[in-house]
């Protein structure tokens, strides 16, 4: 009589599934650090960009002897004179001073379009001292805004408030609450839940407005 040949079990043997399950945790933590590394370099590039056009409007001044729209007189949009009225005391006053900033920096090759357009898909805009909303008044800021909406009226809140709060704790004192009002303050956020130094930035959801100092 002959026997017939046992069917054999096949399988994973404990070594082999441990030396998988390490491989599993090796490139989900390298996901995650990848992640972390390429949020951490989108909030230097913001801090970069903001220098970059801080650095262009002091070297606008230094040519001109005034900042780029602080009465700006003409301007040049396409192959057409603008008017643009305002008086020239160090702050961008009126909305056709505040719109002609972007635009003269741009004239005069200090800035390029891929500079005033946001890590967020949309445009830099610089908002009217006189009908400032990030406090105090009479300052200048640098704000997100659509291209529906340029010069700046009205904040929009369209910047990841993880990023926004990165930033503050990065370039300023990474408070958004009563301690941000003081003046000189860089980063201001007025949109809630506002932050702190305390605050665990990447646990934070929605979206914020954010206004970067320029003037004065």
């Amino acid at each position: 009589m002959v026997k017939q040949n046992q069917p054999t079990q096949s399988g994973f043997t404990l070594v082999e599934l441990a030396i998988v399950l390490v491989i599993i945790g090796l490139i989900l933590g390298m996901a995650f650090k990848g992640k972390d590394l390429i949020d951490g370099a989108k909030v230097k590039s913001i801090a970069t960009q903001y220098n970059k056009i801080q650095a262009a409007f002091n070297i606008y001044f230094e040519r001109y002897g005034a900042y780029p729209g602080d009465g700006c007189g003409l301007i040049t949009l396409g192959q057409a004179f603008v008017p643009c009225a305002g008086a020239k005391n160090g702050l961008l006053n009126t909305a056709q001073e505040a719109n002609a900033a972007i635009i003269l920096l741009q004239n005069a090759n200090l800035l390029s379009a891929a500079d005033v357009q946001s890590p967020f898909g949309v445009p830099w805009a610089v908002s009217v001292s006189t009908s400032a909303f990030f406090p105090p008044a009479g300052t200048n800021y640098l704000s997100f805004t659509t291209a529906a909406a340029v010069p700046l009226t009205a904040a929009a809140a369209v910047a990841d408030s993880r990023f926004v709060c990165a930033l503050d704790r990065l370039i300023d004192n990474g408070d958004s609450g009563a301690a941000a009002a003081a003046a000189g303050t860089t980063v201001r956020s007025t949109t809630a839940p506002l932050y702190t130094n305390a605050t665990d930035c990447w646990a934070r959801t929605g979206t914020v407005n954010v206004g970067l100092r320029l003037l004065p």
